[in-house]
């Protein structure tokens, strides 16, 4: 494996004269998955780190982590010790290879015989270690065991050293993997909420239309007809809904576009139909302004959640009396773009909260005009579905005076 030198003049991070592998910003990289440095100490690494003093027959031994400047000391057995600097340190010399590096007498090496922990106590004399090499070869430290004597390890103790070293790689890959389930459930909790947000939509129509019809209906056949056929379109919805949900479990968890050529006046039509009647249970005005001739090549259904998902957030935060005004254009021949903008007058955003808007934060959730309830996972939704298209999207917003949100997607010509 190839080495260099680096400065501190030529980077910032690394410590004068530090001896880092070619390949150093992909091994940092791979360090930091881990998500193991300042971390607490941890009995597993502990027992190991002693075994492999027990074994070599070494007064001490540690588990060190290379980061840009300093090496950190996981566990340490025989000597306390948490961080140094990474250019004094021998095991930067070990992750340049693979192999076992070991220098009997620290003292009369000339890279360490100056070194503090040589001259001064605990007087080190002899090193050797392993690295700590990931299945992908990034050397992340190394297991290494000292002493205060010049000696060597015979070939014995430098295969149970090897085999140590091994055995804290695999506890690292499984504490990662724990890590990472635990992010997975964290998703899991946070994606049924955001079902249960877009379901509760359709179902909101449905149940506006029935109480409707059942309290203040005053007979209008037309009316009638118009009110049954939004919650045929509410309870279809719902149906592509639960089938998007299908698909993309059964793509074990990857999103894709299922591309269709869209009529996009029939689409909007069909949701405004919906959510009309949520409108008008709250006093509010949806105006609709469409120049969208022909069709246009994007996935359906989760436009559809895209408009869906702003409607409903312009609905929640608008007071009786407000409207909201729902925009779409297509511009283009050859190359089509589709800008939809949904402004309201509604409460607006805070300032505070408009940087993370788009991210999964509970702490800005706020209530609703009429108190309904927010999951804060519609607009991260909206976001990825947008950059799905490769697509954009940006918000606009004064608070006590409205919110516009701006969307544009190109025309998707494969999917």
């Amino acid at each position: 494996m190839k080495t260099m030198y680096l400065h501190k003049q030529n980077y910032q991070h690394f410590a004068e004269n530090a001896t880092v592998p070619a390949d150093e910003a992909e091994r940092q990289a791979k360090l930091e998955e881990y998500a193991i440095l300042d971390t607490l100490p941890e009995d597993e690494f502990d027992s190991l780190v002693e075994l492999a003093a027990m074994i070599t027959g070494a007064p001490i031994s540690l588990m060190n982590l290379l980061s840009y400047n300093r090496q950190w000391t996981k566990a340490a057995y025989g000597l306390d010790v948490e961080s140094s600097p990474r250019s004094e340190s021998v095991c930067q010399y070990t992750i340049l290879d693979q192999v076992n590096f070991e220098v009997e007498d620290l003292a009369e090496d000339e890279r360490f015989f100056d070194m503090p922990y040589v001259k001064n106590a605990p007087n080190l004399r002899f090193y050797s270690g392993y690295p700590l090499r990931t299945s992908d070869g990034y050397n992340l430290g190394a297991l290494c065991v000292l002493d205060t004597q010049p000696r060597s390890l015979t070939k014995k103790e430098k295969k149970g050293l090897q085999t140590i070293a091994n055995e804290i790689i695999a506890r690292l890959d499984l504490r990662k993997q724990q890590q990472e389930l635990q992010r997975l459930n964290k998703e899991k909790d946070q994606f049924l909420r955001a079902v249960n947000h877009d379901i509760k939509s359709p179902l909101n129509g449905i149940v506006s239309s029935t109480h409707y019809l059942q309290n203040l209906w005053g007979g209008d056949r037309e009316e009638l007809t118009q009110i049954l056929n939004m919650i045929e379109l509410s309870g279809r919805k719902l149906i592509n809904y639960t089938s998007e949900l299908v698909s993309n479990s059964m793509e074990q968890g990857e999103t894709k576009l299922i591309i269709d050529d869209v009529v996009m006046d029939d689409l909007i039509q069909d949701l405004i139909d919906i959510y009309n009647p949520l409108a008008n249970a709250k006093g509010i005005n949806i105006n609709t302004h469409l120049s969208t001739p022909g069709t246009f090549k994007l996935d359906s259904e989760k436009f559809k959640l895209i408009v869906s998902n702003l409607l409903s957030n312009a609905l929640k935060f608008c007071h009786e009396g407000d409207s909201i005004t729902l925009d779409v254009k297509i511009t283009g021949v050859e190359d089509k773009t589709l800008f939809l903008y949904i402004s309201d007058t509604g409460i607006g955003i805070p300032a505070a909260h408009l940087p993370a808007i788009f991210e999964k934060d509970e702490d800005h959730q706020r209530q609703g005009t009429k108190g309904e309830i927010s999951t804060g996972m519609g607009l991260p939704i909206v976001k990825k579905y947008v950059e799905l298209h490769n697509g954009e999207i940006k918000v606009e917003s004064i608070e006590g005076m409205g919110t516009t949100f701006h969307v544009n997607i190109p025309e998707n010509m494969t999917g």
